[in-house]
C-alpha cells in the first residue's frame, strides 16, 4: 500500500493522519513550500514583533494611551495567538500600560461566540486568567465609523471603537473571497456589525473576476477591508504565515497594509500548490480551518477531471462546523443573507461522487455546499477506501491536498 500523511485535529491532539492507497493507483502529494518550513522560535517571533516592517513601533504607539484592545482571530483560523500575544503585552507594559487598561476581543465577524475552553486554547491560561477577554456581538453595541468609497456602511464593536490603541493579531492564508486573508480583514468583517458584514459580502457580486482564492491584485473585497481598517483606526497589526503543524513560520508586524502586502507576497509561494489537474480522485484535507472545511472542496473541483472524479473531504472538527449568521442554514430551507439552499442532486452536477470523512458527523455540516443526502459520509479512512476501491477497481490518478482550507492552486 502507498501512504501519505496529512495534518489533523489542530485544536486537539494536533497529530498526523495516515492515508493508505492501493499500489495500482498513481499517487500525488499536492503541497506547498511554506507548509514544510519550521516554526519560528520564541525569540524569532519577539524580534519580528519588536521591529515593524513599516510605521512606528508598538512601544511608541502605546505611550500615553489609556485603553488598548488586542483583536485576535477565532477558532476558524490556525493562528497560535498565545505564541504572539505575550510579546505584544510585554511591549504594552514597558510603555506603562497596566493589565486593567488592556482587553482581548475575538474577531468573530458573523460567527458564533466562544467559551473559555476555546479561549485557553487560543490565548493560553496566563492571558485568560489575567486579562479581560470579550466575544464580539455583531447584533448590538456597535458604533458607526463612516462609509467605504463604495458605500458600505461601517459599524464596529463598541469596545473596539472606545479604545485609543487598536492592535490586531491574525494570519495570512489563501482565502476564497479576498485572495489572501490577513491585514484589516480582522476588522471587517471581524468586529463589524451584521449589516456591515452583509454589505461587505455583497461585494462578491460586483465583479467576481476581482475576487477569488489567491487572487490578490486589485481585489475589490480587499480594498473594502483596507478602507475599513483606515476608518476604524487599526494602529498595529501582526500577520502570521502558518506551517503544516500550526506553527508561525513567518511574521510581519507594523502598519496593516504593509504587513498584509508583504505577507501575501510571501504567501503566494508559501501556500501555492503547483498547478495540477485531471485526477480521478482528489482527497482534500481540512486542517487549519477544519470547522470551515467546505472551502477545501474548491481545490477538489479545480483538480478533478471535470464532472467525472470523486472528491474526498476530510472534515475532522469534533465541535462541528462554525455557526455563520450570514452564510449558513438556520432552518429547513433558509439561512443567513448569503445562504444558498441546495436541493438534492447538486453535487452530481459537479462531480461523480463526494465522500466525506467526518468522525463526528451531523446533518447540517454540509449546508454550505450540498444537501446531506448528496454525500457519502463515513467515520474512518478504511470506510473511505472501501468506497473508492469499489468505484475505481483498476488504475486511477489520485491526488492528496495537504490542506485545502489554507492552500491554493497556483497557475
Amino acid at each position: 500500500m502507498k501512504k501519505v500523511s496529512v495534518p489533523a485535529r489542530l485544536w486537539y491532539e494536533n497529530n498526523e493522519r495516515e492515508l493508505t492507497f492501493p499500489d495500482r493507483w498513481e499517487l500525488s502529494n499536492l503541497t506547498s513550500p511554506g507548509f514544510e518550513k519550521p516554526g519560528l522560535s520564541h525569540d524569532g517571533i519577539r524580534q519580528r514583533v519588536e521591529n515593524p516592517i513599516e510605521g512606528p513601533g508598538l512601544d511608541e504607539l502605546a505611550r500615553g494611551k489609556k485603553k488598548a484592545v488586542i483583536v485576535f482571530d477565532d477558532m476558524t483560523r490556525p493562528t497560535p495567538v498565545k505564541a504572539v500575544a505575550p510579546h505584544v503585552l510585554d511591549i504594552l507594559h514597558r510603555a506603562g500600560m497596566k493589565r486593567e487598561q488592556i482587553r482581548f476581543l475575538w474577531a468573530l465577524g458573523s460567527h458564533g461566540a466562544y467559551d473559555m475552553i476555546n479561549a485557553r486554547k487560543k490565548l493560553g491560561d496566563e492571558i485568560v486568567e489575567n486579562y479581560a477577554v470579550y466575544n464580539h456581538d455583531p447584533f448590538q453595541n456597535t458604533v458607526r465609523a463612516g462609509r467605504t468609497p463604495t458605500g458600505v456602511e461601517l459599524w464596529f464593536n463598541r469596545e473596539f471603537m472606545d479604545c485609543d490603541l487598536k492592535i490586531g493579531i491574525g494570519c495570512i492564508t489563501a482565502h476564497v473571497h479576498v485572495g489572501f486573508g490577513g491585514g484589516a480583514k480582522l476588522i471587517m468583517p471581524g468586529v463589524a456589525g451584521i449589516e456591515t458584514i452583509n454589505q461587505f459580502h455583497n461585494q462578491l457580486f460586483r465583479d467576481p473576476a476581482r475576487t477569488g482564492l489567491g487572487n490578490f491584485e486589485n481585489n475589490i473585497m480587499r480594498s473594502e477591508c483596507d478602507a475599513a481598517g483606515d476608518l476604524a483606526g487599526l494602529n498595529f497589526k501582526v500577520d502570521c504565515l502558518i506551517n503544516r503543524r500550526g506553527q508561525v513560520a513567518g511574521l510581519y508586524a507594523g502598519a496593516f497594509k504593509a504587513t498584509h502586502a508583504a505577507g501575501a507576497e510571501e504567501g503566494r509561494d508559501h501556500y501555492g500548490i503547483p498547478f495540477s489537474t485531471g485526477y480521478d480522485i482528489v482527497v482534500c484535507n481540512a486542517y487549519g480551518k477544519a470547522n470551515e472545511s467546505a472551502i477545501a472542496l474548491l481545490l477538489a473541483l479545480q483538480t478533478l477531471k471535470p464532472g467525472q472524479g470523486t472528491a474526498v473531504l476530510i472534515s475532522d472538527a469534533p465541535e462541528g462546523q462554525v455557526p455563520h449568521y450570514v452564510m449558513r442554514q438556520w432552518g429547513a430551507e433558509y439561512g443567513g443573507r448569503h445562504y444558498a439552499h441546495r436541493a438534492p442532486g447538486f453535487v452530481q452536477l459537479l462531480m461523480k461522487k463526494l465522500v466525506v470523512l467526518n468522525p463526528h458527523p451531523d446533518r447540517t455540516s454540509l449546508d454550505l455546499v450540498c444537501h446531506p443526502d448528496d454525500a457519502v459520509v463515513v467515520k474512518t479512512w478504511p470506510e473511505v477506501l472501501a468506497v473508492l476501491e469499489q468505484d475505481h477497481p483498476g488504475e486511477a490518478l489520485v491526488a492528496v491536498v495537504q490542506d485545502g482550507t489554507m492552500q491554493y492552486l497556483r497557475s
